[in-house]
């Protein structure tokens, strides 16, 4: 190999490990920019780095760094279809990821909005506060709801790690989808065939008389990530409920809270698991000690980590496959 060919082939190798690097920079800040700092849109991040692009690239030109020919009127037909084949395909997969992506900014406005910053000192009068009203009146949500974002740090951190071991519960830690009223179709999930995932959790908030919009915004939970993990759990627990054919009678949430309590590992969960067991009555606590308690634990031990689930694309599946899938065997 001539020095000159040695020359070119240098230029080409280092040409391509630049533009490597360059690359995997890119989508580096892309990621840092859009999730940590928040920024607007994709879109607005991307018009910039075009922007740029054209500036860095004629700013090298004129230094000499590079040469290329001045836009002309027939350098559109010269470089025809390329424009059609960069644009098309990337549009259409802007249409199917812009409902990911509008529910993952949401989602941090909603954050934003919400947030409440603690001292120490607040956090601690809080979590006794919460406490003690709680084991007062376990109906009072707000205060369990309150509890459970002072007290659950470290089982977050569990549960992300857990939903960050399978593909299905990266996306949904990536795309952050909300279940509402405004983002769950629940006239069609009532239009399914009996039996599949979306219709039993239809019928459990008919029959239950519960909605989707009735679960608190985070408040008290500091990063971002956590904060969705915790509204994630907040938002899916009716679903639980139904595909584990739960009602909302006490028998029924002391039974759902061991599941969550032994996947979860949420501080909340625990104390509502036994605490609560000790206000069944005397003929649901002998079924609760004879049938749901086992059962609850088996599951919760046995079965797939249930938060990292993506039930929305799950509306159509059997609830029998599901099961199965899941590894949980069903009490009733």
């Amino acid at each position: 190999m001539t020095e000159h060919e040695q020359n070119a082939m240098f230029a080409r190798v280092a040409s391509a490990v630049f533009y490597g690097l360059s690359s995997f920079m890119i989508t580096v800040v892309n990621k840092t920019v859009l999730t940590t700092f928040g920024f607007p849109s994709f879109q607005v991040l991307g018009i910039g780095q075009m922007f740029a692009t054209v500036v860095v690239l004629l700013a090298a030109r004129k230094l000499r760094y590079v040469d290329y020919p001045s836009l002309e009127t027939t350098t559109f037909v010269k470089i025809w279809p390329l424009p059609v084949i960069y644009i098309v395909p990337r549009w259409v997969s802007g249409r199917f990821a812009s409902s990911a992506s509008s529910a993952h900014e949401a989602f941090l406005e909603d954050y934003a909005k919400h947030h409440v910053s603690l001292s120490p000192l607040q956090r601690v009068l809080l979590t006794v506060g919460s406490a003690a009203i709680s084991l007062a009146n376990p109906f009072r949500g707000d205060m369990i709801a309150c509890l459970g974002e002072t007290t659950g740090a470290n089982a977050l951190v569990h549960c992300r790690r857990q939903m960050e071991s399978t593909s299905e519960g990266r996306r949904v830690l990536a795309e952050k989808p909300r279940v509402n009223a405004s983002t769950v179709d629940l006239s069609r999930l009532k239009d399914l065939p009996p039996a599949t995932v979306g219709r039993t959790y239809r019928d459990f908030l008919d029959n239950n008389n519960v909605s989707p919009d009735d679960r608190a915004a985070v408040q008290y939970v500091d990063d971002v990530e956590l904060a969705y993990v915790m509204q994630r759990y907040r938002e899916v627990h009716d679903i639980f409920h139904a595909v584990l054919l739960m009602p909302t009678t006490m028998l029924g949430e002391v039974s759902v809270k061991w599941v969550e309590a032994l996947q979860t590992r949420l501080p909340m969960c625990v104390t509502g698991a036994i605490f609560g067991a000790s206000r069944l009555r005397s003929r649901q606590r002998q079924l609760y000690l004879d049938h749901h308690l086992p059962w609850s634990i088996n599951t919760g031990l046995n079965a797939k980590f249930l938060l990292g689930v993506y039930y929305e694309e799950r509306w159509e599946q059997p609830l029998e496959d599901f099961h199965k899938e899941m590894n949980i065997t069903r009490l009733v």
